[in-house]
This record gives structure tokens, C-alpha cells and sequence, in this order.
């Protein structure tokens, strides 16, 4: 047995295992990223509503629900992480790898998205940069350093009785998310907009959110789904940090959704509301697969 305590990457004066980025660096980042949020939500629309995004009204309410989840969500896990890397706690790991993807997604969505070419829409979101730039950078610092704090000695035993449902199950979700993508770039092609004319008020936010989503979103979920299958315990860390992206951006979207209901918003993708809550709770349940055998009593890891 070996304590959620223990220290990551080296044990007393003994190195037993070396990161590729410092413990105090991953620490630090963690915590920036974590104050970052923090103070991309104070500044933005569900706080003072200083920065002003270039985008429609619809794009803002979907901004409101990001940084929510930042807040409920992502934010906690950095910062518990953050704190218990720094104390040096083998545990900070498996809260660290959660965040790196959608760090990185949420800078490139919101800094990319933006509606820059169109006069109708006014604002101020380009002198906040840095701070979506900070986003970038801290999740490429988590990414390495969180990957490299594991070994295939981390991953469990898996039972793979009931996996393969789960898998079926989950690709039948990744496929219809893919399928409404598609649907809809097929009618921009055909007719030039969408039946709400969600399309021609921010362009430049859909071809965004379909690239990242068909490019990396959902390639990722196949590529974790064969690996669940094929090799889990060689894969562990990859999987813990698939997954984990899986639950927090699947977390922003499911609140996007609420708050782009309780606007009336008439933008929001019907097909969405079932699907992206049904994925975020196979997340969920994919995550708790991976680490149920490690916990014993909330503190032991095996």
C-alpha cells in the first residue's frame, strides 16, 4: 500500500521517480492557472463585465456557462492540486492531469473565436490576451508535468467484465456528437447559414469550436475507448488525462446549455441537449472506472 501522502516524483533523498518538469513549477502553474480563471470570471460577463467579447449575445451566454464551470469545477482542482503538488503529495497528480486539454481548449476557443473581422460587433477581449495566453502555457506545463509524475506502477488492476458495454455504449454518443457536427457543416456548405441563423451572427466561433471538436474533441474519445480496450495499464496516464478533459469541458458545455436555456437563447443545438449530458455522464462513470480500485478510504492508493 502506498499513502496519498507520499511525496511525487522523489522519496527522501532517494530519487525514485524523475519528472520532467520540477514538482514547485507544476505547483506554482497549477495555481496561476487556477487565479487566472478566477479572475477571467470576475472580469467577464457573470462578474463585472469588463472584458467585452467580440461575439453574438448567444456566444456571451456560452462564455457565462464556461466560466461557471471554471469556477465550480476546474478551479478547485487546480488549486487543491496546486497545494498538495507543492506539499509535495503524490495525490496533486491525479487531480493536475484532469485539466491540461481544456486549459488549452478554452484559451485556443476563446482567443481564436472571436468575431475579429466583423464591424457589428465592438469590444475589448484582445487586451485580456494574456490572460487566455496564460491558459495556453499553463496547460502545456501541466500536460508534461502532470504525464510525467506517473508509471505504469500507478495503474490498477482492471476487471474488463462490463468495458466493452461501456465502450459500445460511449462510441455510439462520440459518434452521434460527430454526426450533429458534421450535419450542421454540411448545411452551412448547402445553404449558407442554419435554421436560426446562428451561423452568419458568429462564424468565425463555429468553424472554431467544429475544428477543435472534430480535430481533437472527438478523435480523443476513440483514441481512449481503443485504449481502455487494448491497453489500460500502459495507457493509465493518458487515459486519466483523456478522460479528465472529457468531465470538465463536457461539465462547461452542459452548463452553457443551462444558462443558454434560462436566456430563452434559441441558438442553443437541440440535438446537444441530450447528447452532451449523456457523454458528460459516461465521463464521469469512465473517470470513476479508472480510479475505484486505487481508492481505499478516500486516502490509500494502491
Amino acid at each position: 500500500m502506498t499513502s496519498f501522502l507520499n511525496i511525487p516524483c522523489e522519496t527522501g533523498n532517494k530519487q525514485a521517480h524523475e519528472c520532467l518538469i520540477p514538482w514547485y513549477i507544476i505547483g506554482i502553474t497549477a495555481i496561476i492557472c487556477a487565479t487566472t480563471l478566477v479572475l477571467i470570471a470576475f472580469l467577464g460577463p457573470i462578474g463585472q463585465g469588463i472584458i467585452q467579447y467580440r461575439t453574438s449575445q448567444s456566444g456571451i451566454w456560452q462564455i457565462s456557462g464556461q466560466d461557471l464551470a471554471n469556477l465550480v469545477l476546474i478551479t478547485p482542482i487546480l488549486l487543491i492540486g496546486g497545494i498538495l503538488c507543492l506539499a509535495r503529495r503524490a495525490g496533486s497528480k491525479y487531480l493536475l492531469i484532469l485539466t491540461p486539454i481544456t486549459l488549452m481548449y478554452t484559451g485556443l476557443s476563446i482567443g481564436i473565436g472571436q468575431e475579429w473581422s466583423n464591424p457589428a460587433y465592438s469590444g475589448n477581449v484582445e487586451d485580456y490576451w494574456w490572460l487566455f495566453g496564460i491558459l495556453l502555457v499553463g496547460g502545456l506545463i501541466l500536460l508534461l508535468g502532470s504525464l510525467s509524475m506517473f508509471t505504469e506502477a500507478d495503474a490498477p488492476y482492471f476487471k474488463p467484465k462490463g468495458l466493452r458495454i461501456y465502450v459500445v455504449l460511449m462510441t455510439v454518443f462520440f459518434l452521434l456528437f460527430a454526426a450533429m457536427w458534421i450535419s450542421q457543416i454540411q448545411q452551412i456548405i448547402s445553404t449558407g447559414d442554419l435554421p436560426d441563423g446562428s451561423y452568419k451572427a458568429a462564424p468565425t466561433a463555429f468553424w472554431t469550436i467544429r475544428y477543435l471538436d472534430l480535430g481533437i474533441s472527438i478523435p480523443l474519445g476513440f483514441l481512449a475507448l481503443f485504449l481502455m480496450l487494448s491497453k489500460p495499464k500502459k495507457a493509465y496516464s493518458l487515459l486519466l488525462l483523456f478522460f479528465g478533459f472529457f468531465i470538465t469541458l463536457g461539465t462547461a458545455v452542459d452548463m452553457m446549455a443551462i444558462i443558454q436555456f434560462l436566456n430563452g437563447d434559441t441558438e442553443a443545438a437541440k440535438g446537444g441537449l441530450v447528447i452532451f449530458p449523456i457523454l458528460t455522464a459516461f465521463s464521469y462513470g469512465g473517470l470513476f472506472y479508472l480510479v475505484k480500485d486505487k481508492i481505499r478510504l478516500g486516502v490509500k492508493f494502491r
